[in-house]
């Protein structure tokens, strides 16, 4: 019985090595015909962005990367065949894919299932192969609000292979390679305008301290901040205006100066709360439009404060200097709101340059 037993675990042991290997196990070895390192040209092209999310850090991009690179196990002969190429697309190239050897490549900071992948394989006579993937999906970047609403946020899309370390599997990006990487023209999300595509190769350690190679390409891209002069800047400009009213409006024509400004404190206090609320984290930091509130605080106070002081009856300079009060409001009216511009201004100018 023990020897039935003995025979009937050889073979059941045989037929799983006679089993064909589960698909993706080809592509984790290299084959034997490849020199080491292998080299893999990336090229990426940003095909949109429709979202920005800045609370959660998270983009919604199409993200289109194109590997290249030579496989000698994949070479044909062009004649027999009657081609020299040989085009795979959707459910074949995923087919073929699963039976031959590829870089493993992925974008790391991919978040969630895509909402589209398309996947376009090309293999040459040569051996020569390309491998092009389409992601329509969410990804994890870091955005900066300390210049908003005139910021530049650089979208990082790294990509790494974490199969494959350094002594197999390098990356290059030459300037074939960067001619055919883009950002689009136009993007979804009117919100942001397309500046320029970036690269850089990086080097961190994986599984068992080995180096890996990283590619990181960064998609520039600047606020459009004109939109923004409705939402954030007229509702600013107009509670401030109340400092108009206390300076230059005749005595008497406005009622109860000290009551008036106040209320544009609270309007204004308002004003921060809801720009907080519809641009999170534009107020926690130091942006312009943090820094010109916060100023507008000052500038009110400082304008009653004037006010309060010209028309007291206990500014001793009065009786000595009848014209005095008169001379310091006109010059008033024009320094106090001259040096809040210019302040305003030249942090506009500091956050666009």
């Amino acid at each position: 019985m023990r020897r039935i037993w003995l025979r009937a675990l050889w073979i059941a042991c045989l037929l799983l090595a006679a089993l064909p290997a589960a698909p993706g196990a080809a592509g984790e070895a290299l084959p034997q015909a490849m020199h080491l390192p292998a080299r893999v040209h990336l090229a990426v092209r940003i095909l949109d962005v429709s979202g920005v999310d800045e609370t959660s850090g998270m983009t919604s991009a199409v993200v289109e990367v194109t590997q290249r690179w030579n496989d000698p196990s994949e070479r044909f002969d062009r004649v027999r065949e009657g081609a020299g190429r040989k085009d795979f697309t959707e459910t074949a190239a995923t087919d073929r894919l699963a039976t031959m050897w590829t870089p493993a490549v992925g974008l790391e900071n991919q978040i969630s299932d895509a909402r589209a992948d398309a996947t376009s394989l090309s293999i040459f006579a040569n051996g020569d192969v390309m491998l092009l993937r389409t992601l329509d999906a969410d990804f994890r970047t870091t955005i900066a609000l300390s210049a908003f609403p005139f910021d530049t946020q650089r979208l990082v899309f790294p990509i790494a292979s974490h199969m494959h370390a350094a002594d197999e599997v390098i990356f290059i990006v030459d300037e074939r390679d960067r001619e055919l990487s883009s950002l689009a023209h136009s993007l979804t999300d009117s919100d942001w305008m397309p500046r320029r595509l970036e690269f850089a190769l990086a080097q961190f350690y994986g599984w068992n301290s080995k180096p890996f190679m990283r590619v990181e390409a960064t998609a520039v891209l600047s606020r459009a901040w004109p939109r923004y002069v409705l939402r954030i800047f007229v509702p600013l400009v107009a509670v401030l205006s109340i400092s108009l009213f206390v300076l230059w409006a005749p005595r008497g024509f406005v009622g109860d100066i000290p009551g008036i400004t106040y209320a544009a404190l609270l309007a204004l206090a308002a004003l921060s709360f809801t720009f907080e609320g519809n641009f999170p984290g534009s107020m926690s930091v130091n942006s312009p439009i943090a820094f010109m509130i916060s100023l507008g605080y000052f500038y009110l106070i400082l304008a009653l404060m004037a006010d309060l002081l010209l028309e007291s009856d206990r500014f001793s300079a009065k009786a000595a200097y009848p014209y005095l009060v008169q001379e310091a409001r006109r010059s008033i009216r024009y320094v106090l709101p001259g040096i809040f511009t210019v302040i305003s201004v030249g942090t506009i100018l500091r956050a666009l340059a």
